[in-house]
């Protein structure tokens, strides 16, 4: 019998949580794919690295913030739990 083991992280609205930590300078996360990130991570990683070199990212990421969470304006998919907005 063989196997594997991994994390599947998620966040309350199911979507991930892209761009800068509200507090430390210069700390930038891409976290909480719930399973879709291998997908979304060359989008998503070049969208990053344009913020973190303050640039403008060709996708707007905005919306994957931290900070939707502390406003308490979670993410509502139009196709429901399960699915990036």
């Amino acid at each position: 019998m063989n196997g594997w083991t991994g994390p599947y992280d998620i966040t309350p609205d199911w979507n991930p949580i892209v761009g800068k930590v509200p507090g430390p300078e210069g700390v930038f996360i891409a976290v909480g794919f719930s399973g879709h990130g291998f997908k979304l991570a060359p989008t998503m990683g070049e969208s990053l690295a344009s913020l973190v070199l303050g640039k403008t990212p060709r996708l707007a990421i905005d919306m994957y913030s931290f900070s939707r969470f502390q406003e308490g304006s979670p993410l509502h998919g139009a196709y429901g739990i399960g699915s990036i907005s």
